[in-house]
């Protein structure tokens, strides 16, 4: 293959490269943290995108080959390949409805498991296998490879899943035998497509045509006074916005074409050169494509892209029309129905209002907190002073009243809401472009890491309900209505879970609010109130596996603390506009208050009075009924 065949081909699958690793982004749910499958499908994405580190997706991997082959205009991001003209509008189909299908893996979870097995499967696409022969060592062909991991097999862990859907009944083993079938033959389309295009590229015919209607609109306004074949040459133009052949034979009959010879034809020689009428109109690329097809004239191969067939229908599901959704009318009715990750229009406009209230009242505190200023050093020296001051509120405590066991308890039970949703906050930051960033990177990690890694003995949901059994408690599970029922669980304990499943719905909108909340997240417990909470527990018998996990992971020296502050400093250092970075700031702040709006209560009291529970939560350092919140 050679150079105008390797451009062809990376620039028409440039849409299908930026949806690698896309099919379990929306998998994850506060409802499911606890499932096995979801945690494998977690494993697998984390690994898709290369957790850890920014530009370590797959996409990335796509993004430096682009670069190499100086094709750096092709950003490989869903959102600006859109309005590249020259992808064809075929090569969209097969990615447009893997990441549709990724946005509602709450109905399609099963189809989801044996598309991803079957692109699994294939492994490296084969118009990649194509140029990886012209380019051996121009890319990290692994990364492209999806039946290859970094730090997993695969095919094994999407094996894994497909089986446990399966096992669910046969109903289930034919939808994801049916969603196999469809990737098989969508991808055949898509790869039928892209030989069909590529073919057509490489042709100098089709290629300058092409550019005729691309550049048609803009040329079409400075040639009002030059006549072709008998007409003036902006209305063959204006046709060749719609069909270029036309102009394309006339201009290869006319006096400014030398059939075979482009070294002596004018629209290559006096026209272009320094003083002539169109110098600086055509670039580099250009000029190539018109030498291409002056070059193979008289015999002009004007050819159409062959018709391609209609793309597949997207896989079957369980599809019922979401309508326009319901309002909660309640906190509790709130929490239940919020778990989804896939809202319709008006849960979702509940979602927005309910955050954007939230946030305009810790707006009202958002000057206590962090600095007044952020500085080009970054966070950590903040950090590291917060810790410190952490500390010495703990030694400061002395020998306090311990609270009763009862009081524990239900101060555990009422937290249950909170900690059973832990990371929901970041929610959002599973999509593979988010996640791979500079800024969303430590955010995706973070989330990984509150569901244990892949690891169940170490899910912090699992933990905690481990924690409560050890007091005799059972709870629902965490996304049936009979847990938003619960008795045990007061109201007042659902508003801030409320607002963290609500912001976490808009981490593009909400991003530097987000970038707060999280660090005022895992900083709140670091070094002070992890180790009131485990005095308390120890006191009483209880485990202290959760506080005890929490306060090594979230340190402010390797962990999640750290991470928030880093994403942080990421996040304002790409501004280079010092009112724009002061805004972003402004609005960090104002996401780190709203962990707690309103005073936090330090004093702890024997039994239940009525501000609530004693036992805080050790990651928020007041009272868990946010009763200041009403």
């Amino acid at each position: 293959m050679d150079d105008l065949g390797v451009r062809a081909v990376l620039t028409q699958s440039a849409p299908m490269a930026a949806v690698l690793g896309c099919p379990f982004q929306g998998a994850s749910a506060p409802g499911v943290f606890e499932d096995e499958v979801q945690l494998r499908a977690m494993a697998l994405l984390a690994d898709d995108i290369g957790v850890g580190g920014p530009d370590a997706s797959r996409p990335a991997a796509f993004r430096r080959l682009l670069h190499r082959e100086c094709l750096a205009g092709f950003a490989v991001d869903a959102a600006r390949l859109a309005s590249a003209a020259e992808i064809d509008d075929g090569m969209f189909a097969l990615p447009a409805v893997l990441l549709a299908v990724s946005r509602r893996a709450d109905l399609f979870l099963v189809e989801l498991a044996g598309i991803d097995l079957a692109l699994r499967t294939a492994g490296l696409l084969s118009c990649w296998t194509t140029v990886r022969a012209a380019r051996p060592h121009a890319a990290e062909w692994d990364r492209l490879d999806l039946a290859r991991g970094s730090g997993l097999d695969p095919v094994q862990e999407s094996m894994a899943i497909a089986t446990a859907c399966a096992e669910l009944g046969p109903r289930e083993t034919a939808r994801i035998e049916a969603a196999i079938g469809w990737l098989e033959r969508a991808l055949a389309y898509w790869e039928t497509r892209l030989a069909t295009i590529c073919r057509a590229t490489l042709d100098p015919a089709h290629a300058m045509a092409e550019m005729l209607r691309t550049r048609s609109r803009e040329a079409s306004a400075y040639h009002h006074d030059f006549e072709l074949a008998g007409r003036d040459l902006a209305g063959w133009l204006r046709e060749a916005a719609h069909d270029p052949y036309e102009l394309l034979n006339a201009l290869a009959s006319s006096r400014l074409v030398r059939p075979g010879a482009p070294e002596r034809s004018p629209l290559l020689t006096t026209l272009v050169a320094p003083g002539g009428p169109m110098f600086r109109v055509f670039s580099p690329d250009d000029l190539v494509t018109i030498h291409r097809w002056i070059a193979q004239l008289p015999d002009p191969a004007a050819r159409s892209v062959a018709a391609a067939p209609e793309p597949p229908a997207p896989p079957p599901g369980s599809w019922v029309p979401a309508g326009s959704g319901i309002v909660p009318g309640s906190l509790r009715e709130a929490y239940y129905v919020l778990q989804g990750r896939a809202l319709a229009p008006r849960t979702r406009a509940y979602a927005l209002d309910y955050a954007r209230d939230w946030l305009e009242r810790a707006e009202r505190t958002a000057d206590r907190g962090l600095p007044s200023e952020w500085v080009r050093d970054g966070l950590r020296a903040w950090l590291l002073d917060r810790h410190s001051e952490h500390d010495q509120e703990f030694s400061a405590q002395g020998a306090e009243d311990l609270p009763d066991r009862e009081t524990v308890i239900d101060s555990a039970v009422q937290l249950a809401p909170l900690t059973l949703i832990d990371g929901a906050w970041l929610l959002g930051c599973t999509d593979v472009a988010l996640a791979s960033s500079a800024v969303g990177c430590a955010l995706f990690r973070t989330y990984w890491d509150e569901l244990g890694n892949g690891e169940a003995a170490l899910n912090h949901p699992r933990i905690y309900r481990d924690f409560l059994l050890g007091m005799g408690v059972r709870l629902p599970p965490t996304a049936s209505l009979a847990f938003a029922r619960d008795e045990r669980i007061r109201e007042g304990s659902l508003r801030l879970p409320v607002f963290w499943l609500s912001i976490g719905k808009f981490p593009r909108t909400f991003l530097p609010e987000i970038l707060g909340l999280n660090l005022a997240m895992e900083l709140s417990g670091v070094g002070g109130g992890y180790r009131s909470a485990r005095r308390f527990l120890r006191a009483h018998g209880f485990s202290t596996l959760f506080v005890d996990l929490h306060n090594t992971i979230d340190n402010v020296s390797t962990g999640h603390s750290a991470w928030a502050a880093d994403a942080i400093d990421a996040y304002l250092s790409a501004s280079a506009d010092p009112l724009e970075r002061a805004a972003r700031w402004r609005r960090v702040r104002v996401g780190y208050a709203s962990l707690a709006p309103q005073k936090p209560r330090w004093r702890a009291r024997q039994g239940r009075g009525a501000d609530g529970p004693v036992l805080h939560h050790p990651r928020i350092r007041m009272d868990s009924s946010c009763r200041d919140m009403s």
